[in-house]
C-alpha cells in the first residue's frame, strides 16, 4: 500500500514537472525572429546619404525580447538592380538570437558613374620609358578617388622606339559595381618635338553631343615662345567618341607637341 502510494506521488510529480517544463520551454525560447517596421519601403537620397540616415525610422520589435531596434545594422548594400537602384538589407537581433532581415530600396538622385581625368598627357617622345598608368585617374561622385582602381588593357606591346598610335582600354569599377572605360591611345611622337615644352590646362575633357569644343580654351603655355598650331579637325561634337585634339608650338629652331582627348557623350 505504502508502495502505490509513493508511486503515485513519483508519477503526479513526473506529470507536474512535465506540465511545468513545457510551460517554461514555451516562455524561454523564442523560434520567431523580430518584425521589422518602417513607414517608407523606398529611400530617395544624395549619393552622400549615411548609414545614420538609411536607419532612421526603421525599428524592430521582438514579442519576447521587446523592442530590439538599437541591434539594427545595415548588412549590407546590393549592386545596382536598376538605374541608380539598389537594395539595403537590413538585420536585427533578439535576445534569443533569432535574427531577422528587411530589404527597403534606396534611389540615388545624383549619381553619377566614375569619370576618368589625366595629369600628363597620354603621348611620348620616341625612345621615352612608358608607364601606360602614369596621369590617369579616376573619380567617382559616390567613393571619391578611384585612382587606386584604375586598370587597363592593351591590345599590342607599345614600341617606345617607333612613332605612332597604340590602342588602350582603362577601366574602373566603383562599389556599386558601375564600371566605367575609357578607350583611348597612347601616342609615340618624332623626338624632332622634343625641343619645347607644351602645356594645356587639362589633357581629357568630357563633352556633351552637341556642346562646343573651344580647343583655344585649353591652352595653358609653352616653354618657348613660338606658332601655335592646334589640329582638331577629327573633333565632332555631334557623334559619340573619342576623339583628339594635337597642339603643337614652333620656332625656327625647335618644335613641341602634346595632345588632348576629348569624350564626347
Amino acid at each position: 500500500m505504502k508502495k502505490n502510494i509513493i508511486c503515485l506521488v513519483l508519477l503526479v510529480l513526473t506529470i507536474c514537472t512535465a506540465v511545468f517544463y513545457r510551460q517554461y520551454k514555451n516562455n524561454i525560447e523564442d523560434p520567431y525572429p523580430p518584425v521589422f517596421s518602417c513607414d517608407e519601403p523606398t529611400i530617395t537620397a544624395s549619393v552622400s546619404v549615411t548609414e545614420e540616415d538609411l536607419l532612421r525610422e526603421v525599428t524592430a520589435y521582438d514579442k519576447v525580447s521587446g523592442d530590439v531596434s538599437d541591434t539594427i545594422v545595415i548588412e549590407e548594400i546590393s549592386n545596382f538592380i536598376a538605374e541608380n537602384q539598389r537594395i539595403v538589407t537590413y538585420a536585427a537581433i533578439d535576445d534569443r538570437l533569432n535574427v531577422a532581415r528587411f530589404e527597403r530600396t534606396l534611389i540615388y538622385t545624383d549619381y553619377e558613374p566614375p569619370t576618368f581625368s589625366l595629369s600628363a598627357p597620354l603621348c611620348y617622345p620616341e625612345g621615352s620609358r612608358i608607364n601606360v598608368l602614369n596621369g590617369v585617374r579616376a573619380n567617382s561622385t559616390l567613393d571619391g578617388d578611384l585612382t587606386a582602381r584604375v586598370r587597363y588593357g592593351l591590345d599590342n606591346l607599345i614600341d617606345n622606339m617607333t612613332p605612332g598610335t597604340y590602342p588602350v582600354e582603362y577601366r574602373v569599377t566603383d562599389s556599386c559595381g558601375k564600371t566605367s572605360y575609357l578607350n583611348t591611345e597612347i601616342m609615340i611622337y618624332d623626338s624632332k618635338y622634343t625641343g619645347i615644352d607644351v602645356k594645356l590646362t587639362k589633357y581629357l575633357t568630357y563633352l556633351s553631343q552637341g556642346q562646343t569644343f573651344v580647343e583655344d580654351a585649353y591652352f595653358k603655355s609653352s616653354s618657348e615662345e613660338g606658332t601655335l598650331t592646334i589640329d582638331a579637325d577629327n573633333v565632332d561634337t555631334s557623334v559619340p567618341g573619342t576623339y583628339y585634339a594635337d597642339y603643337i608650338v614652333t620656332t625656327d629652331t625647335a618644335a613641341g607637341r602634346t595632345r588632348m582627348i576629348v569624350v564626347v557623350e
